[in-house]
């Protein structure tokens, strides 16, 4: 490991003469990782309507092949992350399991390879993934994670506030990057808006004939990542009653698993 005052001079050398390279996010991994070590690294840019991006691919070829594509058709809509962001969440670096709802690392979703583009069929889920988050003027999130595969172990204290000493120049480099893939991409906007809304939409469109609209809400957070225990918190009702409407709508939908539950919402989702 190099000293740390010295990874942070070279990464602000790095920022300074190559700020607007679109080769410089292989080169902050670098130097990140002799501070902390991690397995794959990916960044995001949201912006509040259309699409979001991929300004850097550190994930080594590990996700099944339509699991990229289904995550920014959609699925990145469920990702804790995001959502904690889309709730003004303050730039700087932030564990997973801080922003997360209580079961999110039980739900389809965390641990699903067919729409996380983090997640390897081959070694499952991730032991933990921690993220630079910040917002540009226009309100799109950027979103920089870095991640350890199962088998290792979770960011220690040490190395978490090593990492965090990075945050302002990492924050201002994917500005910089942002900035740029804006004038590149300029004429190639869709135009087609996805946001909070757009899940809450789906959520609300899902099933609707043969579900309730508070199994519909049952089904949204269970979704999201809460418990029985946390969707009755949210709800103002008990949770036996949750467990209830989980029955009810396995009965509805014909099928017997959350799993299930999550496959058939994320079809459903990028479908439409």
């Amino acid at each position: 490991m190099i000293d740390l005052v010295d990874a942070v001079v070279e990464l602000a050398v790095l920022a300074v003469n190559r700020a607007d390279d679109a080769s410089i996010f292989p080169e902050i991994d670098r130097i990140l990782g002799h501070v902390a070590q991690f397995d794959i690294s990916v960044v995001f840019s949201y912006p509040p309507s259309g699409r979001p991006e991929v300004l850097h691919d550190g994930l080594k070829e590990i996700s099944l092949p339509n699991a990229m594509g289904d995550y920014l058709a959609g699925g990145y809509l469920l990702d804790a992350v995001y959502v904690a962001c889309k709730q003004d969440l303050p730039d700087g670096l932030y564990r997973l399991s801080a922003l997360a709802p209580d079961a999110f690392f039980e739900s389809e979703y965390f641990l699903s390879p067919l729409v996380h583009p983090c997640i390897s069929m081959e070694s499952g889920s991730l032991v933990e993934e921690i993220a630079f988050c910040a917002r540009a003027p226009d309100e799109t999130i950027l979103v920089y994670s870095l991640m350890r595969s199962r088998g290792g172990v979770v960011f220690s204290e040490q190395e978490f506030a090593g990492l965090l000493s990075f945050a302002p120049l990492i924050n201002a480099i994917m500005m910089r990057q942002w900035l740029r893939h804006v004038k590149l991409e300029a004429s190639k906007q869709e135009g087609v808006e996805f946001s909070r809304e757009t899940l809450n939409v789906s959520f609300r469109n899902f099933e609707r004939e043969r579900l309730s609209p508070r199994e519909q809400d049952v089904v949204a957070l269970l979704l999201r990542g809460h418990s029985s225990l946390s969707a009755a918190k949210n709800l103002g009702i008990t949770e036996g009653t949750v467990k209830i409407h989980r029955k009810n709508i396995y009965s509805k939908l014909d099928i017997s698993s959350q799993s299930m539950l999550f496959s058939h919402f994320i079809k459903s989702m990028i479908r439409n």
